[in-house]
Formats: C-alpha cells, structure tokens, sequence
C-alpha cells in the first residue's frame, strides 16, 4: 500500500515517485494524453468503515469551506483538493465515494481533472466515481458528460440540496443514515462546545 502523507492542514498528499509520474500527464493534457509504459500506482487508501468519502474540489478556500462544513454537518467524511492535479492525485490514493468537482481552477482544471481520473480508472480497472460538476457557470451537460462528469449541482447550493446529491450518488447511504449520522454529529459538537464552556468558567473561576 503506498503512503499516505499529509501536509499541515491534514489533508493527503501523494508519494513524490508517483506524483511526478503524473505530472507528465498534466503537461500534455491540452495534447493527446501520452501512453503509460509500465506505471505501478499505489493501492488506494480505504476510508474508515464508518463513513464514505466525499472529495471536494475548489481553488477557492472559502468554497471549500462551505461544502465541508455542510458535508460534516450531514456526517459525512470530506477531503479537499485544491486544484484539479491535487484532486486526481488523491483519486489515485484515497478510496472516494463522491468527488465534487469545480471547472475553472489553475494548473488543471475540472474537465481535464475528470479525464485523467477516467483514464485511470480504465487503465488500472478500478471502480468508477461519481463525479459532479459543482460550478456557477457551467457548459452544456453535454460537454460535462464527454468529459465523464456524471451530474451538476449549482454554487453555491443549500444543504437540501447537497444532501440530495450525496443520496443519488452515494445509493449505499440511505437517507435515513445521513439523518442519523447528521444528529450524531450534531450532539457531538453539542457536547465538545458544552465542555468548552464549562472549562472557561472554571478558569475564570480559578478552579
């Protein structure tokens, strides 16, 4: 199994032998993709058994913001990719259920990003993911679709309407489930504020 790195915000980052692999590809993508002589990727990471794995990708910190707290609000596990190389180098790595996807981002962006991930995907026969275009001014769906993207949901969008998305696409998450997990994390941020609380008291207290 490769190894997972992680930078100073948690976040994965991918072994510097494969990455650089890769990056041969990002340089060519406006060209046919070359071909792969022999490459040996990782084998991806799985995610806890407790919870699917949503990537979401966005050059703008305040997006990824947004959509990772409303994924947590619904119980849901999130990562974050900065920018499309970022998010195809974690689709090698991290086992993901769902990868939200902007399209207007540097050094690659979400149309060639979704590419690359369908060619490995073929390339190396591992599952497909969904990916939706997650964008305020996207093409026609017929553009999205050449370049394997499944679905589209408008930003910024409501929690309803992320949740719906996350149902549609991730079938093994019941509604039911993501209601419940939603509570779970509901209470427990109920409780860690609660206890926070308590502690300042007491030291304004000198306890």
């Amino acid at each position: 199994m490769g190894h997972l790195l992680t930078n100073a915000a948690g976040r994965p980052k991918p072994g510097l032998q494969w990455f650089r692999m890769l990056q041969g590809l990002f340089a060519n993508e406006a060209q046919a993709a070359p071909e792969w002589a022999s490459p040996t990727l990782p084998a991806q990471t799985e995610v806890p058994a407790d919870g699917r794995c949503v990537l979401i990708v966005d050059d703008n910190p305040l997006n990824l913001m947004l959509a990772s707290e409303m994924l947590w609000s619904l119980g849901l596990r999130n990562l974050q990719a900065a920018d499309g190389a970022e998010a195809v180098a974690m689709a090698c790595e991290v086992r993901l259920d769902l990868i939200l996807m902007d399209l207007q981002m540097p050094v690659l962006d979400g149309l060639a990003a979704t590419r690359q991930i369908r060619r490995l995907e073929r390339e190396h026969r591992r599952a497909r993911v969904p990916v939706v275009a997650y964008t305020s001014s996207a093409p026609g769906m017929s553009l999205l679709q050449s370049a394997g993207i499944d679905d589209l949901l408008d930003k910024p969008c409501d929690r309803v309407s992320l949740q719906g998305c996350v149902q549609r696409w991730c079938p093994k998450f019941s509604p039911a489930e993501i209601t419940a997990r939603a509570i779970m994390t509901a209470r427990h941020a109920f409780h860690a504020a609660r206890h926070g609380a308590a502690a300042t008291q007491q030291q304004r207290h000198g306890f």
